[in-house]
């Protein structure tokens, strides 16, 4: 993907998380705007996948639910392995070949379940921090590398904060004043609220390679600046 593409998806993803409602959790909206720009019937953002403190942030259905805690109850199913591996996995049920025979043969009761993806998150190289797993009706994937991608941006949205800015709750206030700032500036140019454009900072952060506060300084100078449908970036 070209940085032209990133871009593209990235201010989709803002646009659709603004339109919902904001009684509507961020993570909810996320997974929202996922299924709204690469397609599907519902999907779960699930983090810890395999361990203990496994959390569920987002259900967006019954179905999306019911196959979440299957997975969970049995421990196998393209989350766990998504997980495990790093890997994007693609779980077809209506075939007879399957790596997981007893989450295949349970999957096949719940109506609606035919073919189901999990997408690792991995908001840094070295190490996945949960999985989105998408389920839909047939078997047309969607560009896995578009959908890597937005899974590592909502992964890098959801998190307090990007993994190398940890020093900034510590650091001096300049630094978060700054963030606050350029949240600020977002709001203004997008029309969104204050999580949803703090989601998009950290999204273009992880996106470019670029740490919190300097994509911060960018916005503040007016070097970047977001519209409605692109981002542009002076220098």
């Amino acid at each position: 993907m070209d940085e032209v593409d990133k871009t593209t998806l990235l201010v989709r993803m803002a646009r659709l998380i603004a339109d919902k409602a904001t009684d509507v959790p961020l993570e909810t909206r996320l997974c929202l705007a996922y299924l709204g720009i690469l397609g599907g019937d519902g999907a779960a953002l699930t983090l810890s996948y395999t361990l203990p403190d496994r959390i569920t942030l987002c259900t967006t259905d019954d179905v999306a639910a019911r196959l979440e805690d299957l997975q969970d109850v049995l421990g196998e199913g393209p989350g766990p392995t998504a997980y495990r591996t790093g890997q994007i996995v693609v779980a077809d049920l209506r075939s007879e070949q399957n790596s997981w025979p007893m989450f295949a043969d349970a999957a096949r009761q719940i109506p609606g379940a035919s073919v189901l993806y999990a997408v690792p998150m991995r908001p840094r190289e070295d190490g996945v921090i949960g999985v989105l797993t998408v389920h839909q009706g047939d078997a047309d994937l969607p560009d896995l590398d578009q959908a890597q991608f937005l899974v590592n941006a909502i992964a890098a949205a959801v998190i307090k904060d990007p993994p190398d800015e940890s020093e900034l709750l510590i650091g001096p206030w300049a630094a978060r004043s700054q963030i606050h700032q350029a949240t600020g500036m977002v709001v203004a140019q997008l029309r969104v609220g204050p999580d949803d454009a703090m989601a998009l900072l950290r999204a273009h952060a992880f996106t470019h390679n670029l740490t919190l506060s300097e994509v911060a300084e960018r916005i503040t100078s007016r070097r970047l600046h977001f519209s409605d449908d692109a981002e542009s970036e002076t220098s």
